[in-house]
């Protein structure tokens, strides 16, 4: 099997390196990237051919559209089985090709990672909607999102698959819990509005100064006004939060991650909604409970909770209440939701059972055309 794989956010999201570790040795894979973002690694082909940057906005687009034309010169010539798309720098451009090229391989494979961007404009949807139902095949991460495709896209059952997100490999480091005075708890990832800061700050507000004491929250990730406009650090310092909490905004190097979440106890995911979450498994791969909304997909990937502790979403008493459980946890107790984190991460949430879900559904795709043909 010849598969295409594109991807334009390595190296800053490494889920399809991730992914592709383990499909490298289950197929024949060529990963078209953004330039400067190989990782050299036998059995996996790279083509750094999508857009890296531009010195002004005229050479940026020119940029853009020459990695289009290298894209589209690759699946031309390639003769690829599958190609499958794993994300857009811009879908109006970018959909439009894929399916021109449609003669020049066999199938059409995305990963559906949000239904929606999550800026989305009143287009997108039509857009989106186009383009699921000209796919051969669908990936998502959970069955709340399977369902949402079924039930408000109206795909069918049978093209879609379920690979879950595995959890990360950056480190090997297995966090044991901090012994001393102090819960620390972490909320990481890009600051967005729908990941619910303010609610934490809000629950956080809540607490007594005496329960303030034996707390302390780490809000770490990039911030990029366009969005989410709002000045964390001064809200914490307006709502009497100084002490307890510590707004780390920025790009958070691989390097320092090992750091960071050694030095926490418990990850925090307030969030409005989400489709689903790489923030959650990065948790697990450090094996950090959590505390977590009761939104659909945070009950399916916590297991019902069996992975920390979740609240009512959008309260703010509810999550206060979460936190003050989760720093009266005994050591039995944390290291009973630790095991359970390993078993999930070793084996549902681990990136061989997510190839391997993917190479499954690949086939059946394969079986799917001889039959079509045969009857």
């Amino acid at each position: 099997m010849k598969l295409l794989m594109t991807e334009h956010f390595l190296p800053e999201s490494t889920y399809t390196l991730e992914l592709g570790k383990e499909l490298k040795n289950l197929s024949e894979l060529t990963c078209f990237c953004r330039k400067g973002a190989a990782v050299p690694m036998d059995g996996i082909r790279w083509v750094d051919g999508f857009y890296g940057g531009g010195k002004n906005m005229f050479h940026a687009a020119a940029s853009y559209l020459a990695g289009l034309w290298r894209l589209a010169r690759e699946i031309r010539q390639g003769g690829y089985d599958i190609v499958h798309v794993q994300s857009f720098k811009s879908a109006a451009w970018e959909m439009p090709l894929y399916l021109r090229a449609g003669r020049h391989y066999r199938f059409l494979v995305h990963t559906v990672h949000n239904l929606l961007p999550h800026e989305a404009v009143k287009a997108d949807r039509k857009r989106y909607l186009r383009f699921y139902k000209a796919c051969d095949l669908l990936i998502v991460h959970n069955e709340h999102c399977k369902r949402l495709l079924e039930e408000e896209y109206g795909i069918r059952p049978e093209k879609i698959c379920v690979a879950p997100h595995g959890a990360y490999t950056l480190s090997e480091c297995v966090c044991e819990r901090i012994q001393g005075d102090i819960v620390r708890f972490l909320q990481f990832g890009i600051f967005r509005r729908y990941k619910g800061i303010d609610i934490l700050f809000r629950a956080l507000s809540l607490l007594s100064e005496e329960q303030k004491k034996g707390l302390h929250v780490t809000v770490a990730g990039a911030w990029f006004p366009r969005l989410d406009p709002v000045d964390y650090e001064a809200l914490a310092e307006s709502m009497g939060l100084s002490g307890v909490v510590t707004v780390r905004r920025g790009h958070i190097p691989d390097q320092e991650l090992d750091s960071l979440f050694a030095e926490t106890d418990f990850c925090l995911f307030p969030y409005r909604h989400i489709y689903g979450s790489g923030a959650l498994l990065m948790a697990y791969s450090y094996q950090k409970p959590v505390i977590a909304s009761d939104i659909p997909v945070f009950v399916e990937e916590t297991q019902g909770g069996k992975t920390g502790i979740l609240f009512a979403g959008g309260d703010p008493q509810a999550l206060k209440d979460a936190i003050l459980l989760a720093a009266g946890w005994t050591d039995e107790a944390y290291a009973l939701c630790q095991k359970r984190i390993e078993e999930l991460t070793k084996g549902k949430y681990s990136w061989r059972n997510s190839a391997n879900a993917l190479v499954n559904a690949y086939g059946a795709l394969g079986k799917k055309q001889v039959s079509d043909r045969r009857s």
